[in-house]
């Protein structure tokens, strides 16, 4: 058993408060301005992934000392794993709420915007795109979402955590050297050792632990209305898996990792739908006070 009960409280303290996901800021008009009516029809499109191979090989070959591409196989076949998953937690996870239908796009028209599985974040909707998938479907509105993040915190943390990074080191050898057995006392020093001399920034010692014991997945999404076209709402949150503080000092094979990258991205997609449930949730209840629906991603 553990013998260091401040550090447990620490980590747990720190992944709780990093997993509180997306941030808001004002304006909630374009929802409510929308005409729309619930239940609203919805086409879902998943963005590609678009993370840097680096930070993918660490998740899924991370003992690869050669540098490897996103079409290496180990790679390539984790992102189409990733991305399948996702779209089948997403369409789940909408079946469930009443406010919204999810339709289906003909596949006999093949891909309806710009030749892509779905549109790009940093591209907005044009007029023509938002007519001709109103011409071949029965939709009020686009979800487009996408994973941002995969397995590692997101990038966007590090600025935030500088301190949490430079107290969590001693911290958690502190916390892997408290298993008391001498292997675990080996790891804490080896690994106390990487982090005074490691000078980049992927190795911050509180995004190791939160890499390791929960798998962080961020999910990024927005409704896009189709008539005229423009963003209604948007959220972004992060996942975690199952947290487990003996993955501090053992291996953890990549049976578990899959495991906890499939909980992590039910996690977000779970908190996604549910922020657009109660988002849509005002259309009916318009006298309710408003909490702010368009999000920024941070």
């Amino acid at each position: 058993m553990m013998r260091c009960a401040p550090c447990y409280r620490f980590l747990i303290f720190s992944i709780m408060g990093a997993g509180l996901g997306g941030c808001a800021t004002a304006s909630d008009a374009q929802l409510m301005h929308s005409h729309l009516h619930t239940p609203i029809k919805v086409l879902v499109m998943q963005s590609p992934m678009k993370i840097a191979p680096a930070r993918l090989q660490q998740v899924f070959a991370p003992e690869s000392k050669q540098a490897l591409t996103l079409t290496t196989p180990v790679i390539a076949h984790g992102i189409t794993q990733a991305e399948a998953y996702a779209l089948t937690a997403m369409n789940s996870a909408l079946a469930g709420h009443t406010h919204v239908i999810v339709e289906t796009a003909p596949s006999a028209n093949g891909p309806l915007i710009d030749n892509s599985p779905g549109p790009d974040f940093a591209k907005p909707l044009s007029p023509d795109a938002a007519r001709r998938i109103r011409s071949a479907t029965d939709a009020d509105a686009i979800l487009r979402f996408g994973i941002t993040d995969y397995g590692l915190t997101p990038k966007s943390w590090r600025s935030s955590y500088i301190t949490f990074e430079v107290v969590s080191t001693l911290a958690i050898t502190a916390l892997i050297a408290s298993a008391g057995t001498s292997l675990a006392k080996g790891a804490a020093g080896a690994y106390l050792t990487q982090e005074a001399v490691e000078e980049t920034a992927e190795s911050y010692a509180g995004f190791w632990a939160l890499d390791v014991v929960g798998r962080p997945v961020r999910i990024q999404a927005e409704l896009i209305g189709l008539n005229p076209p423009g963003v209604l709402w948007r959220y972004d949150d992060t996942g975690f898996s199952d947290i487990k503080l003996a993955r501090l000092y053992r291996k953890v094979d990549t049976t578990e990792r899959d495991q906890q990258l499939a909980q992590a991205t039910d996690s977000a997609v779970n908190d996604v739908v549910t922020d657009l449930a109660s988002a849509l949730d005002h259309l009916n209840h318009p006298v309710r006070h408003i909490t702010p629906l368009v999000r920024v991603f941070r």
